[in-house]
């Protein structure tokens, strides 16, 4: 096998809730996983799991190569561009075949515990393995923290919905996109729904940490612009779109909404 398939572990369905209604994605735990009770025990079959995997490579390299090719595998527009097929193949011929069906394991784990909750757990997972140390000193803020940010800040986010269908949320240092997944949970709590009402712009100026966004935003379903940057010279050196992005439209719902707002500025004006 060349590179990593999500098809082999994911099951995206694309359906609407009722007839005429916006697209929703759902994810579909994996069979080939049991159901875990406790959100713990999948974070630690992931974190067991890789510790086993290629012990030829330092671990900092294993995990960087597990997230883009999870990040390219989720990429709709390069998905299949000669420059992503290349990186995968280059990165994959580096393991043994009992490490890529480890990679495909893991991908299964990934999956499952973004299915059981709204959580970092890429970034949870970076932490606890003590990956920060050899990665320029990253620190990922632990999602209980990131949820009490993002509560303090939910009225106003949430007072955007009188005047627009949805949400803007704009993260100019994303991490792993833990506020960003924190609000959306937020917004699930409260019967909203993130993949029609939200749309976040999220900014990071180390790959790694743009591409853990990249993928946990797409696999919870979140439209969202993840840029790979420099937030204080906006110099960007790649801009994907999450998958929802596509499915539910967004270019169209932004622009219908902003076809709105110009409508009734001209008629303001009439008047």
């Amino acid at each position: 096998m060349s590179q990593l398939s999500i098809f082999d572990t994911l099951d995206m369905t694309i359906t609407p809730a009722v007839p005429g209604a916006d697209l929703t994605v759902s994810l579909t735990r994996p069979a080939a996983v049991p159901a875990r009770k406790i959100r713990g025990e999948t974070r630690q079959a992931f974190i067991s799991e890789f510790r086993q995997m290629a012990p030829y490579l330092r671990r900092s390299e294993v995990f960087r190569d597990f997230v883009t090719l999870a990040a390219s595998e989720l990429d709709l527009v390069r998905i299949h561009s000669p420059e992503s097929r290349a990186r995968c193949s280059q990165i994959t011929a580096r393991y043994k075949p009992a490490d890529i069906d480890r990679m495909h394991t893991l991908f299964a784990l990934l999956v499952q515990a973004l299915s059981e909750a709204h959580q970092d757990f890429l970034g949870s997972v970076y932490m606890a393995l003590e990956l920060g140390a050899d990665e320029m000193g990253q620190y990922f803020t632990p999602h209980h923290v990131s949820s009490l940010l993002a509560q303090l800040a939910a009225g106003e986010l949430l007072a955007q919905l009188k005047s627009c269908p949805y949400i803007s949320l704009q993260e100019p240092t994303s991490g792993a996109g833990g506020m960003i997944i924190a609000f959306a949970e937020i917004m699930l709590g409260a019967g909203l729904n993130p993949a029609t009402q939200l749309q976040a712009v999220t900014i990071d100026i180390d790959p790694l940490a743009a591409d853990m966004t990249f993928v946990q935003l797409s696999l919870l379903g979140i439209p969202a612009i993840v840029n790979t940057g420099n937030t204080l010279t906006l110099e960007m050196s790649l801009a994907r779109h999450t998958p929802v992005w596509f499915f539910n439209d967004w270019p169209e719902r932004i622009q219908s909404h902003e076809r709105v707002q110009t409508m009734r500025a001209f008629m303001t004006r009439m008047e």
